[in-house]
């Protein structure tokens, strides 16, 4: 009872701490009103928020080059969220997504600090109360918080790693069906922005995915600022991680900025994004067949020790 009483006294202690003081602020880019920047988990801890994203813009590490560890991870960070579609840009007025769990990197560090403070801080308190129930030794509680702390540390990469892989494969599956289309599109006549309006309206019948999202986003600059280019560099840059479409929009940029014929491109596109597509089918059915044998193998266990194991502790039970 003791050390539950002194665990929630040092819990009080820091609450009213936090309360009144605060820590020196950092400059960051983000502003009170722009929601952009803000965690929406944090909104419900008021006074504490901006102590927690002062310490994740800490974490952050601002203007860090590549070769630091802060550096490395905040650009592996960037082109995940613009792989899963995520990130929220400066001068998008709404996010693309906007049920995301964080649209920028301080929104993904602010939920790394504030899910590593949660699952510490509920570690705590669940392993003081078993050791004061238990009397397990009054260190057990301090590493149980660590532990809790760190994979709630590491827990949003996760899902934002899921998330980037998820959409990868759905662009390349995609690609399997829209790149022989747009083959057959060039070798009809139609320019490279044309080609890409009828993919695009193509919506209407045969609704796309995120590669004809990606490729309604180039058009849109090219509309906005009549340089194709210019859109087919940002596909490359909010793709970095699905490699075949990095290489598709790679030349599709120099047959536009150089010159060249864009359906001997397009010809081996076609059969490379159909060889990605059945591989990635066969990859996919492959998982599955072993997530669906490891069920099936736990409901077997499961089973059998219901039908041997639980009588065998019942007769035990009974005979003491």
């Amino acid at each position: 009872m003791g050390i539950i009483l002194g665990i929630l006294a040092g819990i009080s202690v820091l609450l009213i701490w936090a309360a009144l003081t605060r820590p020196k602020g950092i400059e960051r880019p983000q502003a009170d009103k722009d929601p952009r920047y803000r965690l929406k988990a944090l909104r419900s801890v008021g006074f504490m928020a901006a102590a927690m994203e002062d310490l994740a813009a800490w974490f952050q590490g601002e203007q860090q080059d590549g070769s630091s560890w802060r550096g490395g991870l905040n650009d592996r960070y960037m082109k995940q969220l613009k792989q899963a579609n995520w990130y929220w840009a400066p001068n998008e007025k709404e996010p693309p997504v906007p049920d995301a769990r964080f649209w920028n990197l301080e929104t993904l560090w602010a939920a790394k600090v504030f899910q590593a403070l949660l699952f510490g801080l509920g570690g705590l308190l669940l392993a003081g109360a078993l050791s004061a129930l238990v009397g397990v030794p009054v260190v057990a509680p301090l590493v149980v918080a660590g532990i809790a702390a760190v994979v709630g540390f590491f827990d949003p990469d996760s899902d934002l790693a899921g998330k980037a892989e998820e959409r990868r494969r759905q662009i390349i599956l995609e690609m399997g069906t829209k790149v022989p289309e747009m083959r057959t599109y060039i070798l009809s006549g139609v320019s490279l922005p044309d080609l890409l309006r009828r993919i695009i309206r193509g919506l209407t019948d045969r609704p796309g995915g995120p590669f004809v999202e990606e490729l309604s986003r180039a058009l849109q600059v090219y509309a906005s600022t009549s340089s194709l280019s210019r859109g087919l560099e940002l596909m490359i840059d909010r793709n970095q991680l699905c490699q075949p479409m990095v290489n598709l929009c790679g030349d599709m940029l120099s047959i536009v900025n150089e010159g060249g014929e864009l359906g001997k491109v397009l010809d081996t596109h076609a059969d490379m994004a159909l060889h990605e597509q059945r591989r990635l089918l066969r990859q996919q059915g492959q998982e599955n067949t072993q997530n669906m044998s490891l069920v099936v193998s736990g409901t077997t266990m499961v089973v059998i020790f219901l039908l041997t194991g639980g009588p065998a502790l019942w007769v035990v039970l009974q005979s003491l």
